[in-house]
């Protein structure tokens, strides 16, 4: 809001973050209190500005506007305005909104929008070994952790059965009912991470321990296929999980017997089947795709490839049941899809892949390395009640970027008051890594992109210029009471009024006494409006409001009791006693009358005075032939 404020003020609005034409002219147009100004920062800033107005400023008008404008922020900057803590933590707010959309592998979602794609047309099937991980817990825990994973993974790949070593380590508690196993899934299934390895991992191996939210996890692949969507028919009888696993099974056989015979699938669904929400409609499910259905009934009706082919009776947890695929839907192209597949990207991991991907890259290339001596140092001593004040002595670097060292200490402007956890501290390093990185870039972009540069030096300009006007010109202009009673009797004359108005009390009560005692205590009394008029009403009010009084300015039209009891108009209110008290004016007696008025003049006078001692005070330096090379815009 402020940066809106001072642009528009001055006619100097902030844009989009780019332009379609760039400036990269650096030849100097001017000089302002001793700071060159290149040709390509003047016009970058003078097209804005047209581009954005109806009624474009002239060149010289514009001239004008930008060297006040480059005085003020030079004053600003003598004062030092630039260095308080206030204004650099609000700038690098600033420029980091302005540099994210720069920070992006723009190639990223498109690369995963088909990755994903193709993902959902292959299924993996798999099975798990969870290793949980705290969130507090320290790098040793995490080593120590991901060392015993690499253990497990070894009796794996010495031969070990790969459900006996889950159902003796995994820490996820469906163990103890799927021994790690975790059917077929495809793209979305599962957290991205978890996904990712599982299509990476060849069929018949095991990952290396890959890390999730829930810790580490060894991944077995045990096959792959087409993903598929298919409409099926099933009779179903019901069986208890208690029971023996052949109780009804000769009533399933006869039942199937029936339709290998020609007996119609739909009629005995009808007759026989015990699923009372489908056996009317022949037995008809919904569209099922991996994962909507238990296992053991998915298995059996992926199996089936033949439109009309019927599966042999099958067992699961809920009975018997024979299934007869109907119909298989095929994928839509990934056009079709795309737009779907990104809603979905932007629920899980993938939703900021562009920005990691990026800074990643940045990592690489710049030679990012971690300090974990000094890590775990600082894990260590989190728990240590001095923890801050020997933080502010660690100069021992906590990581190392672009062949900069960069120190613990410096960790301690990002840590808040209050208790500090490791998942907090580890919050913390990621979050310094991070601007560290972006502070880099930053710097980077611009000395290599010029608009970026010149939006970046508008937004520092332009905050050093809301400070020092607040300061020199808007705050003085309303506080000074003196300098506005002066300004307005000083100008009095440019302060009219087309039409008289009335000044003074407005009373409406239900009693004549009480309205017009307290039109006498108001006419007599020399104290402030809200002070008498709060005196009236502990008189006269109590659980019933007796009366109400306002105080003001007011021109026709404005106030029913004024206008017929002072300007002689309109129509008396008989449901309440009614008075006035104050006088008619034909022009403003006092500032007060006008004030929002005065100020704004007054903050004009103000301005003016101000540029005329900063144009006294800071030389300024006009390259004219330069200046002649820039269109004047107001003229096309």
């Amino acid at each position: 809001m402020r940066l809106f404020h001072i642009f528009s003020s001055l006619v100097l609005l902030i844009p989009s973050i780019s332009m379609a034409q760039t400036f990269s002219d650096t030849s100097e147009i001017m000089n302002i209190a001793g700071k060159s100004i290149s040709k390509g920062e003047f016009e970058y800033t003078y097209r804005k500005n047209t581009q954005q107005q109806v009624e474009k400023t002239s060149l010289d008008e514009y001239i004008t506007l930008f060297v006040n404008y480059k005085l003020k922020v030079a004053e600003a900057m003598a004062l030092g305005l630039d260095t308080t803590k206030q204004f650099m933590d609000e700038f690098k707010g600033y420029r980091d909104q302005l540099v994210k959309p720069y920070m992006v592998d723009k190639n990223a979602e498109e690369v995963l929008a088909q990755e994903a794609y193709n993902r959902l047309l292959e299924e993996v099937e798999a099975s798990h070994i969870l290793f949980k991980v705290s969130s507090d817990a320290t790098l040793q825990e995490k080593k120590a952790v991901y060392e015993k994973a690499l253990q497990v993974r070894e009796e794996a790949m010495n031969g070990a059965d790969f459900a006996e070593l889950a159902r003796q380590y995994s820490e996820d508690p469906s163990v103890t009912k799927n021994n790690g196993y975790l059917g077929f899934f495809g793209a979305f299934r599962m957290i991205y991470p978890f996904e990712k390895a599982a299509y990476e991992t060849p069929v018949g191996e095991i990952s290396m321990p890959v890390e999730t939210q829930f810790g580490y996890h060894l991944i077995y692949v045990s096959a792959r296929r087409k993903a598929r969507a298919v409409t099926t028919a099933h009779i179903m009888l019901k069986v208890p999980q208690s029971a023996p696993e052949e109780e009804r099974e000769d009533e399933a056989w006869e039942i199937y017997k029936k339709i290998e015979n020609g007996a119609d699938f739909a009629e005995l669904a009808r007759q026989y089947s015990e699923d009372t929400s489908t056996a009317q409609e022949g037995g008809v499910l919904p569209l099922l795709t991996t994962g909507q259905i238990i296992p053991s009934f998915e298995n059996a009706a992926f199996a089936l490839t033949e439109i009309g082919e019927v599966s042999k009776p099958v067992r699961t947890e809920f009975g018997w049941h024979i299934i007869k695929l109907l119909s298989e839907t095929q994928p839509l192209p990934y056009e079709e899809m795309r737009s779907n597949i990104i809603r979905r990207m932007s629920r899980d991991d993938r939703a900021n892949a562009g920005q990691k991907n990026f800074m990643d890259k940045l990592k690489e290339d710049k030679g990012f390395t971690w300090n974990d001596t000094t890590r775990e140092a600082l894990e260590i001593m989190a728990s240590d009640t001095a923890f801050r004040e020997r933080l502010s002595q660690m100069n021992e670097p906590l990581f190392t970027f672009n062949h900069e060292n960069y120190p613990a200490s410096r960790l301690n402007s990002y840590l808040q008051p209050g208790e500090i956890t490791l998942a907090v501290l580890h919050q913390q390093f990621d979050n310094y890594v991070n601007d560290a990185i972006t502070d880099y870039y930053a710097t980077e972009l611009s000395l290599s992109d010029m608009d970026f540069n010149y939006l970046l030096q508008e937004y520092h300009d332009g905050m050093l210029l809301f400070d020092i006007s607040s300061q020199k010109v808007w705050d003085k202009a309303s506080e000074d009471e003196n300098g506005l009673k002066k300004y307005f009797k000083k100008n009095k004359k440019n302060y009219t009024w087309n039409t008289p108005h009335y000044k003074g009390y407005v009373l409406s009560g239900d009693n004549e006494d009480i309205v017009s005692d307290a039109k006498v205590q108001l006419q007599k009394s020399n104290l402030p409006s809200d002070t008498i008029i709060a005196h009236i009403y502990t008189q006269y009010n109590d659980s019933v409001q007796h009366i109400t009084i306002e105080n003001g300015l007011y021109a026709q039209g404005m106030n029913a009791t004024v206008d017929y009891l002072a300007f002689h108009i309109g129509k008396a209110d008989t449901t309440t006693i009614q008075d006035i008290c104050g006088k008619i004016l034909e022009t403003p007696e006092s500032y007060t009358d006008v004030k929002g008025l005065v100020i704004s003049d007054y903050q004009n006078y103000l301005d003016q005075e101000w540029i005329k001692k900063l144009r006294k005070r800071y030389p300024v330096i006009i390259r004219k032939e330069v200046l002649a090379t820039i269109d004047d815009e107001s003229e096309k």
